[in-house]
């Protein structure tokens, strides 16, 4: 017998507000269950599928749809910055709650005595920890969004910045993209990829 996906059948009401999520058609649902489940009937081709557009929604953002301002330049470069320096202090709070793994414990810790080292250590973490399903060297969409999602409404830039990143636009990013993008080089990076195969 082959195995089959099921629709949800009902999804919990929710009456916190911090349930909600706001799609890529810039919609509030009360809850990802919910958005995923119209999804999923409209994949199915069920009549309860609201519009076909519903095939692939997907949540941009956690929270109630908001009006995002334009990303400036100015504000894409104070971004990156701001971006660099949250990277490693979640890496050094990983570290400090004995959650970083080898070899970013050894990594964090000369970060921690070489300040040079901070931002291409920093980088070179992140991007392994979103490179997970699958492990193939690349970072796609779908990865970035555990990084993506929680920030989006706090930060108008992150989803330029993460589009600035795919500079071939294959809707993945590799670690040469992800250096580049945060202004890391090519030699800070292709040093350290070959122990972390």
């Amino acid at each position: 017998m082959k195995a089959e996906c099921q629709c949800i059948k009902d999804c919990p009401i929710e009456s916190d507000p911090r349930r909600k999520v706001c799609s890529n058609h810039n919609e509030t649902w009360d809850s990802d269950c919910v958005l995923y489940q119209m999804r999923c009937l409209c994949t199915d081709g069920d009549r309860r599928c609201h519009d076909d557009k519903y095939k692939h929604v997907h949540v941009e953002y956690y929270g109630t749809c908001k009006e995002i301002p334009k990303c400036s330049e100015d504000d894409m470069s104070d971004f990156r910055e701001r971006m660099r320096q949250w990277l490693f202090n979640v890496m050094k709070e990983l570290r400090g709650r004995q959650k970083l793994n080898e070899p970013y414990l050894e990594m964090e810790e000369k970060a921690e005595q070489d300040a040079s080292l901070r931002w291409s250590y920093a980088a070179i973490w992140k991007w392994c920890d979103l490179d997970s399903h699958p492990n193939d060297r690349r970072v796609s969409r779908h990865e970035l969004f555990p990084l993506r999602a929680p920030l989006m409404a706090m930060e108008h830039c992150i989803a330029p910045f993460f589009d600035s990143c795919d500079s071939d636009n294959n809707h993945s990013i590799d670690l040469k993209e992800w250096g580049s993008c945060l202004g890391v080089s090519t030699e800070e990076i292709d040093g350290h990829c070959a122990n972390l195969a």
